[in-house]
């Protein structure tokens, strides 16, 4: 294995590979920043061109836009409060205040820290755990799946302190849309009303670009606010962007944890980057002391979810590499291209091939440094943006979120969801209901549904079945504990304080 991984290293920083790596997180990035062109779809766009190349330029350079892509996300996420993808949903939460309150540079610079210690943890893991982590991750099933889902949802319970109720009201309406379309099982057509943009359910690209950026707009334009510009421009940013001491001294606990958090759940085919995001945040948010501060601009929140869903990029690579199982269309787009060069993953590629794991994993490794070094650089010149006045930001957020609604399938009736949900967003936010809760509805709804359904088939309709199976029985537990630990918490604290 160690001459293996040495092989790796010394492949990756040839000259060719080196700049398929550099070329892969340019594209990488830009993909990320526009809304709907993801790395999936770049990915996609670039398949036709390795037809020409040696297989592993091509791997290399689709990792790399892999890796970056999802950092790519959160740029857009922390100046325009446009989340490109359900991950950088959760990045929004607390960077778009942060950037709000003049401190754009400073969460542009945690996140590219926090995007390289999660990416940088999880290769580490990975290139020494992968065929181990593959057998447990052969041990989940849809009651796994459930458990898991259920899990996420706990980040609700932490969301807004101050309106618990509210935030609970939004998750119900985003389980509820999330269950808009063809039943999963029966294949039976629900709340589409005759529509056949509905068929296919809500996909979340527009319904979070709705929700988050274009109701921003409708709000500012209700509080008769565009021509207000945002602080915070590029004047008060250094040259090379760094968090302060102070602030990674908050954050490494963080990092470290939902790193960890990131790679288990990257292992585990279907979850990847989004549920780690949100998982991510919830943790950050269960364990601080300050959790009113969360949404409203804390550090925190952006180190969260932006370590644990570039971890599990990293760990999204052990089911495809060591099964051949994709865990999401990124995965599975990545594993069309190995097939196509007539290589097929699983445990044989290991024995036959183990110069192309390797020098994969070095690459990815290599292109969270290339990627955190690119945005620390550039990011005086990308928070300059925030100098612009909002009127003429507001031009330009409707026309990406057109674009970037659209780009997804190609379809109008996207475009008419990114308004619909625009429109929810707006009087969501006006109330003081959770945007994030919305969010989290939609994205965990059909795993949460499918998981139960199917784990009751297996499980021939005893709940208990659940809690029997090691795996499902571990993490209902965990989101037992994490729903009433708040509640004992506070009791605890009511206890403690004297009485007159």
């Amino acid at each position: 294995m160690m001459e293996s991984i040495l092989l790796g290293w010394q492949t990756v920083f040839h000259p060719v590979y080196f700049m398929m790596v550099v070329l892969g997180v340019l594209i990488g990035i830009l993909f990320g920043v526009v809304p709907g062109l993801s790395g999936v779809t770049a990915i996609s766009l670039l398949i036709p061109f390795t037809y020409a190349m040696e297989p592993l330029n091509g791997f290399l350079i689709m990792i790399a836009i892999y890796a970056a892509s999802i950092y790519g996300g959160s740029i857009a996420a922390i100046l325009f409060n446009i989340p490109g993808d359900a991950p950088a949903a959760m990045t929004a939460l607390d960077g778009y205040p942060l950037a709000r309150k003049g401190h754009a540079g400073r969460a542009l610079g945690m996140a590219a820290i926090s995007s390289l210690v999660g990416g940088s943890i999880s290769v580490i893991a990975i290139t020494f755990l992968a065929p181990q982590a593959a057998k447990i991750a052969l041990s989940f099933g849809p009651p796994e799946y459930f458990a898991l889902g259920l899990l996420g949802l706990t980040v609700v319970a932490s969301i807004d302190a101050n309106h618990q109720l509210k935030a609970f009201v939004s998750v119900f309406l985003g389980l509820f849309l999330a269950t808009v379309g063809l039943d999963v099982i029966t294949g039976v057509a629900r709340y589409t009303f005759n529509s056949t943009i509905l068929m296919s359910g809500i996909d979340f690209v527009p319904a979070i670009i709705g929700l988050f950026a274009l109701s921003e707009v409708f709000l500012r334009l209700h509080k008769k606010a565009l021509r207000q510009k945002m602080p915070g421009g590029g004047k008060a940013v250094p040259r090379f962007a760094m968090p302060t001491k102070e602030d990674v001294a908050n954050v490494k606990n963080t990092w470290l944890r939902s790193s960890v958090i990131g790679t288990v759940i990257g292992f585990l085919p279907g979850a990847g980057a989004t549920i780690a995001a949100f998982v991510g945040y919830g943790a950050a948010v269960s364990v601080s002391k300050d959790k009113e501060s969360y949404g409203k601009g804390n550090i925190d929140g952006v180190a969260g979810p932006e370590a644990a869903n570039n971890a599990a990029v990293g760990g999204a690579m052990v089911p495809l590499l060591t099964l051949g199982i994709p865990g999401g269309a990124v995965t599975a787009v990545i594993l069309s291209a190995f097939l196509i060069h007539g290589l097929q993953p699983g445990p044989l590629l290991f024995e036959q091939n183990p110069e192309i794991v390797y020098t994969l994993f070095s690459g990815m490794f290599v292109a969270n440094i290339l990627m955190t070094l690119v945005v620390l650089v550039a990011i005086r010149y990308l928070v300059k943006v925030l100098d612009v006045p909002y009127e003429y930001l507001a031009m330009a957020i409707i026309l990406l979120s057109l674009v970037g609604s659209f780009a997804i399938n190609n379809r109008i009736g996207d475009v008419w969801i990114m308004f619909f949900f625009g429109l929810i967003g707006y009087m969501l936010k006006r109330y003081h209901f959770s945007l994030a809760a919305v969010v989290l509805g939609i994205v965990l709804g059909q795993i949460i549904e499918t998981g139960l359904r199917q784990g009751l088939m297996i499980t021939q309709g005893s709940i208990l079945g659940f809690f029997t199976r090691p795996g499902s029985g571990v993490i209902l537990t965990l989101t037992i504990l994490a729903l009433f630990f708040p509640l004992l918490k506070r009791l605890r604290t009511k206890r403690d304080i004297p009485q007159d």
